[in-house]
């Protein structure tokens, strides 16, 4: 019986190493055909939020093909292997560096308010603004393409396509970030008969996995008639009338005048001066001004690796942040669209440097109560978006964020073209939704027809004192996207970190309402319960699966283009 027991315990063991064996030596297969997710390059290089996005975007460039054009290639990439993110339902806001003329400009095409909306059509039913036909606006993204393909393009626009039709038609792997994004919606797709046709298995009983193989032929058809006929045939063609009929069918407002007098709007960029250099941001309806505001708070403390060389002063650097986040985002509650509402004053304190002197004069060693910021309203929050940024061989450089808003948008995906739908109807404020705490809405956040919802988007390009590009950079991840691009901003302007650490440096977020500061797991411990003893701050520690953002940066200097794709995301650069 002891040498039956003895062998049983030995086959157990055997098979236990087996499986360890084989699940060790799967990890380091994958990390050795996998690229790193930080890499520096001579010429020209693409961080996206998904490598073989990047990869795209490096090919159109050795092509010849501008910034812009790789940009446009790569965000159809992710419009493909990051579907619960971004698409042709969406919208999207290009931050351009033209290095022939040397003029910054931005493309805002942000999803926009049918013209049957308006201030109380969801009532008091939030679920309404937050899924299903109601909660969808209109579509900018084709239309933001269209106008920077015009504007910055050299390859045909047909060529931007093909790369991302056979991958839509030939199928792919699905990735972690897309196999969480399913899990996150499971119930939601499986209860969805257009969803399950796509993202359950063949049972439908289920829905598919990480490494799972995707097809979506549909969307792969719809990507070539844009190819062949141009932009016009998704807002007044062929691909209009379905889509109008697919959200008509399930109750939907969105008309064919709306699609066909949808336009994406050209602006100046913001910008301040941050030490030696020159930062870009968009205005309003993004969450430019709020990062503008939040670097020339910080600025004023003439932060550097001294900042950060102690617990101690890493303590009191990080409160120093988190209230210059609470007073910013405190001012982020008067934004809204500029074409519907007056915010001029708002914009103009909000990158000036006597307001932001005022600001820090109010940073005491202590935090304070979310009245002592004097928040006028307050603001919803969003999920979702993907970033990516671009350095071109000219010396061009895009930074480039889009969104369908939450994962899977709205939940509503059209059975003739294959497009998922937003739900940044749900970005606007609606009157009688009092916050948590009793704060209002913000009026200048309410739904108007045409009007854009506010948005937390923020990319960003940062020149050096000889106006050469030293940083391009944003970010995905809701009302996170600005602090956290924010924190890899300081990490590199300030601190002097190279951007690897840069980026993979845990983060913290606070935008006032609620009132506590969350920190990723992995965040340096008694920095935060020092936080919490010493300057009185409500820390949250937040789940390892959870993240603040996920970052793409590209820094440019001493001869080298390097760039990092957030290992939040698992995407790796390329370039050349």
């Amino acid at each position: 019986m002891v040498c039956e027991k003895a062998g049983s315990c030995l086959k157990r063991c055997l098979v236990v190493f087996f499986v360890a064996a084989m699940v060790l030596i799967t990890i380091i297969l994958w990390y050795k055909h996998t690229p790193p997710s930080y890499a520096c390059f001579y010429k020209a290089a693409v961080a996206a939020d998904n490598g073989k996005c990047s990869e795209i975007g490096k090919d159109i460039l050795k092509l010849k093909g501008s910034a812009v054009d790789a940009a446009i290639a790569a965000l159809l990439c992710l419009g493909v292997v990051h579907p619960h993110n971004l698409g042709l339902g969406g919208g999207v806001i290009f931050n351009i560096y033209d290095a022939s003329t040397g003029n910054v400009e931005t493309i805002d095409a942000r999803e926009s308010a049918p013209m049957s909306a308006y201030e109380t059509m969801f009532g008091t039913d939030a679920q309404m603004a937050q899924k299903g036909v109601f909660s969808i606006a209109v579509p900018g993204q084709i239309r933001g393409y269209e106008v920077a393909h015009k504007r910055y393009g050299r390859l045909p626009w047909k060529e931007l396509f093909k790369p991302s039709i056979n991958l839509a038609r030939d199928g792919f792997k699905i990735n972690k970030a897309l196999a969480d994004g399913i899990e996150h919606k499971r119930s939601a797709i499986l209860n969805d008969e257009t969803l399950c046709e796509v993202f359950c298995d063949t049972s439908r009983k289920e829905t598919l996995k990480e490494n799972d193989i995707l097809r979506l032929p549909k969307l792969a058809q719809t990507y070539q008639t844009i190819a062949d006929y141009g932009p016009d045939v998704f807002y007044s063609g062929s691909l209009a009338n379905d889509i109008v009929k697919d959200i008509s069918d399930r109750g939907g407002n969105i008309t064919l005048q709306d699609l066909k007098e949808y336009k994406a709007k050209m602006n100046k960029t913001l910008n301040i001066t941050v030490g030696d250099n020159n930062v870009y941001v968009p205005t309003s309806p993004s969450s430019g001004p709020v990062l503008a505001l939040i670097l020339n708070i910080l600025k004023g403390y003439n932060f550097s690796p001294r900042s950060v060389s102690t617990q101690e002063k890493r303590t009191l650097t990080y409160h120093r942040i988190i209230e210059a986040f609470r007073f910013a985002y405190a001012q982020r509650t008067k934004l809204g669209d500029p074409l519907y509402v007056n915010i001029n004053d708002v914009i103009q304190n909000m990158t000036s440097e006597h307001f932001a002197n005022n600001i820090r004069n109010k940073i005491t060693n202590t935090t304070h109560p979310g009245s002592y910021y004097e928040p006028e309203y307050y603001v919803p929050d969003v999920n979702g978006t993907s970033h990516l940024s671009i350095i071109a061989e000219d010396g061009s450089a895009v930074a480039v964020t889009s969104s369908i808003n939450d994962h899977f948008g709205s939940l509503v995906m059209s059975p003739s073209t294959g497009i998922i739908f937003n739900n940044q109807m749900d970005d606007f404020c609606s009157p009688g939704f009092n916050n948590s705490n009793g704060v209002p809405p913000s009026p200048n956040n309410f739904i108007q027809p045409g009007k854009q919802p506010l948005s937390s988007m923020s990319p960003t390009i940062i020149f050096d004192k000889h106006n050469k590009v030293k940083m391009v950079v944003g970010a995905s991840g809701g009302p996170k996207i600005t602090t956290g691009t924010a924190q890899v901003i300081m990490n590199v302007l300030f601190f002097n970190y190279d951007l690897n650490k840069a980026v993979k440096e845990p983060r913290l977020h606070n935008q006032l309402m609620p009132n506590r500061t969350s920190v990723e797991s992995d965040f340096e411990e008694s920095v935060y319960q020092d936080l919490h003893r010493t300057y009185l701050h409500e820390i949250k520690v937040i789940l390892p699966s959870d993240t603040i953002a996920k970052v793409q940066a590209i820094v440019q200097q001493q001869g080298e283009i390097c760039a990092k794709c957030d290992d939040r995301k698992r995407g790796y650069p390329a370039g050349y």
